[in-house]
């Protein structure tokens, strides 16, 4: 790849100078022009057992996070250039050529907003120290697409706080094109933030605020027409959350109450800005068909008076989020978390967008990633275990739904494994969702006895969906089976469901795991002696604590960015924005010896289990002397045990070439103690035909 048409500098200090965009990048445009969706889904029939070599997996998404401008007249979107994330920005109208904005190699973009039609913020990050603390720093550049220029925005400030963060875009104001609002601190204390209205490149903050920092807030949110209407932050000894609501007098409101029913804000509507749509629970002693579950349902709640009154209910399933119209008067979709539930809509053109791609894929999930402003044009995305992910741009004047990209074009529905759904019994009794992907030609009824990897999602307040995952279909394709569960704890079940695992990491969450293992050995779905337990961040914390607890259901266990020892985690998280996070989800520090009795670096292993540890060099969510000190720990102990470090590597696997070499190792040790399992595979197959 040529050099980078706007460029981040490969040396010390703040963002290059804003540069012209000269040449266009034919071959890369080549490989990114508009392709055919593959998808047949009647033609699901592998031609050979071999399995797709690794890299068809490991790639990073080709075509990410497309926004399109106000009138829908350019699409931008994160494209991997020579393996990172850089941005392409496409013009849908007229005869102009594509740009690309190349990251480089010590920057990667973050964020993308577009403030007008022909203006374009774009955030980049990157690890930096500030003496021995990591820290995350951001930039933005404001990018003129009429003169094809960007500048670098709020240099860093050495006298004020406003040096680390700045990448704080809350939004553009609708009725004045050009302008944003940014949150930002002026003083030294990075967490006093007030809200500061902005058009064009400044250097600096402006001297007045629309919204003055307070006390206990952190976080600011605006709605469409550039008012600041939401206040999130937590006390100063991070114990308990706090939640601001502004009236239509323009008086703030404690509503912190809210936030003991697990409330969450998903809109405000223009026409009262008093009213609030808010995600919660019941009030005690309120009357709804669904409180059993412990399902929130969505509320309209006024601020000034503190009336709620029900505006959508839950049925089996929460809302997950609102959209809104332009101006923000009137809700336009209501989607839910469960995949299967169809969504709201309360406008024709999306209806008729979301019929068609329906009936063209009924059991796909159809996302809607960016709308114009007058709804025009739209960009839509299809997803299943068998669509890895295809992008569509519908034209509203011509009726036209067109495919437009595929984030992973090497892959072809046929040559992808299906996701069934399943259930099993925890040891208390709670049925738990899972997933199964199996290899191709076998069903949950004709497999037999096969090698397995138990793959727990990470967070572990997330959850997996019955869509592409690419370690999953990587393994699987690979003759390996895979189990996704969606243990206790995890989100889009209900308040109860995810509370029930709150400072559980080491008990009963680790049970739910590992009663799955129990359940694909008691149905002879896998073998049991060639079962491994892989996992990410918490994924990774719980193929170590499983080895470690339970040895004799493991044969081997990797772990990436996986915590080891949840006292240092809750330590070091309490000087961050992210302690509340972990005090409430992990444990406080007078329980150390909780913390302690769970962290797998304080516990012999009873059984070798060879261990696998990888860690990303530049994560600054979860340390890599997490994965360092338990190596160390157990190649003193002479346990088998190896450490893949990965250089300049962050919490997300956003470098191509780490994936490569994470999923190179770990199909290599899969391999060295599970055994090739393709030879069994052919067996399997023919044996069930």
């Amino acid at each position: 790849m040529a050099s980078s048409l706007i460029g981040l500098s490969n040396e010390s200090g703040a963002l290059r100078a804003s540069r012209r965009f000269c040449c266009y990048f034919f071959y890369l445009l080549v490989a990114l022009t508009l392709t055919p969706i593959l998808v047949n889904a009647d033609k699901d029939v592998r031609q050979n057992a071999e399995p797709l070599p690794a890299s068809a997996f490991y790639r990073l998404p080709q075509y990410a996070h497309p926004q399109l401008s106000p009138s829908g007249r350019y699409l931008a979107s994160r494209v991997v250039v020579s393996g990172k994330l850089g941005l392409l920005i496409n013009a849908l109208e007229g005869e102009e050529e594509p740009f690309l904005l190349d990251s480089g190699d010590r920057w990667k973009v973050r964020k993308t907003l577009w403030v007008s039609d022909h203006e374009l913020l774009v955030s980049f990050a990157r690890p930096l120290a500030y003496g021995v603390t990591p820290v995350v720093v951001s930039r933005t550049m404001l990018l003129d697409m009429q003169t094809r220029q960007a500048r670098t925005l709020f240099k860093r400030d050495q006298q004020g706080g406003f040096r680390q963060i700045q990448d704080a875009i809350l939004g553009r104001v609708h009725n004045k094109p050009g302008a944003y609002l940014i949150m930002g601190a002026k003083g030294n204390n990075p967490k006093l933030r007030g809200v500061y209205e902005v058009s064009g490149a400044l250097q600096r903050l402006p001297n007045s605020s629309v919204q003055a920092p307070q006390k206990d807030i952190f976080e600011w949110t605006a709605y469409r027409l550039g008012n600041v209407r939401v206040g999130h932050g937590f006390t100063a000894d991070q114990q308990q959350g706090v939640l601001k609501l502004k009236d239509a007098g323009g008086n703030w409101h404690d509503a912190s109450p809210l936030l003991d029913r697990e409330a969450k804000v998903l809109a405000a509507p223009t026409k009262d800005t008093s009213a609030y749509y808010v995600l919660m629970l019941p009030s005690s002693g309120a009357d709804t068909k669904t409180d059993n579950l412990g399902l929130r349902h969505v509320y309209q709640y006024d601020a000034a008076t503190g009336e709620e009154s029900v505006l959508f209910e839950a049925n089996s399933s929460e809302v997950s989020h609102l959209l809104m119209n332009l101006k923000g008067e009137k809700i336009v979709m209501v989607r839910y978390q469960d995949e299967s539930a169809d969504p709201l809509i309360f406008d024709d053109e999306l209806a008729e967008i979301y019929t068609t791609l329906k009936k063209q894929f009924p059991n796909a999930w159809v996302g809607l990633e960016s709308v114009s402003d007058d709804l025009s044009r739209a960009v839509v995305s299809v997803s299943s275990p068998k669509i890895p992910g295809s992008l569509y741009i519908y034209n509203a004047e011509k009726r036209e739904l067109a495919a437009f990209r595929q984030r992973y074009p090497g892959l072809a529905a046929s040559q992808l494994a299906e996701v069934h759904e399943v259930e099993y019994p925890a040891r208390d009794g709670l049925t738990i969702p899972a997933y199964l992907t199996l290899p191709h030609g076998l069903s949950p009824e004709s497999a037999d006895k096969l090698p397995f990897v138990v793959l727990p999602h990470g967070g572990p307040h997330a959850r997996d969906f019955r869509r592409f995952d690419w370690m999953a279909q990587m393994l699987a394709d690979e003759g390996y089976g895979v189990i996704q569960m969606n243990f206790r704890g995890s989100t889009g079940y209900g308040v109860a469901f995810e509370k029930a695992g709150r400072k559980q990491w080491g008990d009963v969450m680790l049970n739910d795991i590992n009663d799955a293992t129990r359940w694909l050995v008691d149905n002879a779905l896998a073998e049991p002696s060639r079962i491994c337990i892989v996992g990410e961040v918490f994924g990774g914390y719980a193929a170590m604590m499983s080895a470690v607890k339970h040895p004799d259901l493991y044969e081997c266990a990797a772990s990436l960015n996986g915590i080891s020892d949840l006292y240092s985690a809750v330590a070091k998280g309490r000087h961050y924005v992210g302690g509340f996070y972990f005090r409430r989800h992990i444990g406080r520090l007078w329980e150390g010896k909780e913390l302690d009795r769970n962290s797998p670096i304080n516990k012999q292993m009873r059984k070798a289990v060879p261990l696998m540890l990888a860690a990303s060099e530049q994560n600054r969510i979860v340390s890599p002397r997490q994965s360092r000190r338990i190596y160390n720990a157990l190649r003193k102990s002479n346990n088998p045990v190896e450490f893949i470090e990965l250089p300049q590597g962050d919490h997300f696997l956003s470098r191509e070439e780490n994936r490569k070499s994470f999923a190179q190792e770990l199909l290599r040790f899969l391999d060295e103690h599970l055994g090739k399992p393709q030879q069994q595979l052919a067996q399997a197959i023919s044996s069930s035909q």
